[in-house]
């Protein structure tokens, strides 16, 4: 009956005006301090615990500019239960940081009748205890429901978490009440992980801007100076349950790839991540590009710029223009695998050697294209004159295509479709499901499917997105060219409009293209409202 009367007339504090709680909540000092507020929101417990470092080696990172160590303005927040017999019940209070590893302050507990020592206190009860570096403006609290059921909270502002050099470790420590020790860790912010940036290929002694994103209500930001070499080192705080793959990091305005797949980051550890930024103006030699890089600038030399398999790479106002020899056997981008661009900017990318496309995907694999996280960033792709835009060369067949976002235009050569095989060569799957995609095919070839002289794709699937392709003299819009096959073609409606326009001698739109040879599987159309066909 005892713990019922306590429970009802904090009901009935609650229902004092907002001013009075407002006020009382406003700041820690009323929260420990302010003798109707305790009894409102809890019960005083003085207590004085010591904390120790556990890490070797000190953290280098930085918060809002001051190292993380013990200093003025450290506070500790210390929550958690006690439900054995007689216990506390639920408690919580911030400590202030006095000298050494020393902090004193109030404990707030929910049992007004509780009457042991703070050291039983701990010793019976679940507590964790978090380092609340200085200028957190932090505002812990202790409520209680009508019904008796309690919660404990700090606030925080995530802006704070970047940092101008990067961690070599996470903050440890370990809090000692008498015989009773409990531990945890940090990482810039109570509940974070720290991500360790080195961003390479930056001017030189150079301040920049870092931002990082999740697109949606998070943004956390800062500058940083380069060093000699045009490298950023910095670190920033993301709370644990942050899956990488949502967030945008741009450095001097240039977008990073963080992730090519989910990633959950996990409180307390630190995530090395290295990304490049690099400029083909600066390319003499064959380069392979690598997971998370930045391409931009235009190619000057006739060099092989390659995708190395596996990984995702923006290109950032990328000009490839490559130029016709047979000494320069290789597509504008060679994607060496399985591949991911992303678009940011306006890119063109036109092959070298006219046998080969403006992109090229081996066979087996596939290649994704994106647009960044806004849906901008274009591309313009074509070959020298007998290679497609995106997809196969001529003879040498290709993997599978995926276009999920970006403004895209793809212009196939003479037997070669815009996006498709090549001339009497055979490409897999294509699919688009979003952006907006210009498709147009070279003479006998489809805008989106196969070439000429018997070469082959498969199927075909367009469920989003805006979609305008047309084929050469005897190719189909979308489907086959001339004396070739395509398999099945679906269009959803789910897309935004598609617009299929047959070659002069093509005998459909939509379909197989001109030839006897020529063929094609079903072909379904969701919303033939969506749908016009030329």
């Amino acid at each position: 009956m005892k713990t019922k009367y306590i429970f009802n007339l904090l009901a009935l504090a609650m229902l004092m005006p907002a001013m009075l709680l407002t006020t009382a909540c406003s700041n820690e000092d009323d929260v420990v301090n302010n003798t109707e507020n305790i009894a409102n929101k809890g019960y005083e417990l003085p207590v004085t615990v010591n904390v120790t470092r556990q890490d070797a080696v000190a953290t280098r990172a930085s918060f809002d500019g001051s190292k993380l160590n013990f200093g003025e303005g450290d506070k500790l927040f210390v929550k958690g239960n006690d439900y054995s017999e007689g216990g506390a019940g639920f408690f919580a209070g911030t400590l202030t940081w006095q000298s050494g590893g020393t902090f004193s302050g109030t404990i707030l507990i929910q049992n007004a009748s509780y009457t042991g020592t703070i050291d039983a206190l701990f010793t019976a009860g679940s507590a964790l205890a978090t380092l609340l570096p200085a200028k957190y403006g932090d505002y812990p609290y202790l409520s209680f429901t009508s019904e008796g059921t309690c919660s404990a909270s700090v606030n925080y502002d995530v802006t704070k978490t970047f940092a101008t050099s990067k961690a070599t470790a996470v903050e440890q420590f370990s809090f000692e009440v008498g015989g009773y020790t409990s531990g945890t860790g940090f990482a810039l912010h109570p509940s974070n992980a720290i991500l360790n940036f080195t961003i390479t290929g930056l001017a030189a002694s150079t301040g920049v801007n870092v931002a990082l994103s999740d697109g949606v209500s998070l943004a956390i930001s800062g500058n940083v100076t380069t060093n000699d070499l045009g490298t950023a080192t910095f670190a920033i705080g993301v709370n644990r349950e942050t899956d990488l793959k949502d967030w945008t990091l741009t450095v001097a305005g240039n977008p990073i790839t963080l992730v090519s797949s989910s990633k959950v980051v996990a409180a307390g550890k630190i995530y090395n991540i290295t990304r490049a930024i690099t400029d083909l103006s600066t390319i003499n030699a064959n380069y392979t590009a690598q997971n998370g890089e930045t391409l931009t600038g235009t190619l000057a030399s006739n060099v092989k710029i390659s995708i190395a398999d596996g990984a995702t790479v923006i290109l950032d106002g990328v000009t490839i223009n490559g130029e016709n020899s047979d000494m320069y056997k290789y597509a504008g981008i060679t994607c060496e695998g399985d591949a991911t661009i992303i678009l940011s900017g306006t890119n063109n990318v036109k092959g070298f050697y006219n046998e080969y496309p403006g992109i090229y995907v081996p066979s087996g694999k596939k290649l994704t294209i994106q647009g960044v996280s806004d849906g901008n960033g274009k591309l313009t792709a074509s070959s020298n004159g007998y290679g497609a835009g995106i997809g196969g060369c001529w003879g040498i067949s290709c993997g599978n295509i995926e276009i999920q976002d970006g403004d895209i235009t793809a212009t196939g050569g003479y037997g070669c479709a815009g996006i498709g095989s090549g001339n009497g060569s055979a490409c897999g799957t294509i699919t688009i499901s979003g952006g907006t995609v210009t498709a147009t095919g070279g003479n006998s070839g489809a805008g989106i499917g196969s070439g000429n002289a018997f070469a082959t794709c498969g199927a075909i699937t367009i469920s989003g997105g805006t979609v305008e392709a047309t084929g050469g003299q005897y190719g189909a819009g979308i489907g086959s060219g001339f004396e070739s096959a395509c398999g099945t073609i679906n269009i959803a409606s789910t897309v935004i409009k598609v617009t299929a326009t047959k070659g002069t001698d093509a005998p459909y739109s939509i379909g197989k293209g001109g030839g006897q040879s020529s063929s094609c599987g079903t072909v379904t159309i969701e919303d033939p409202s969506k749908v016009t066909l030329n």
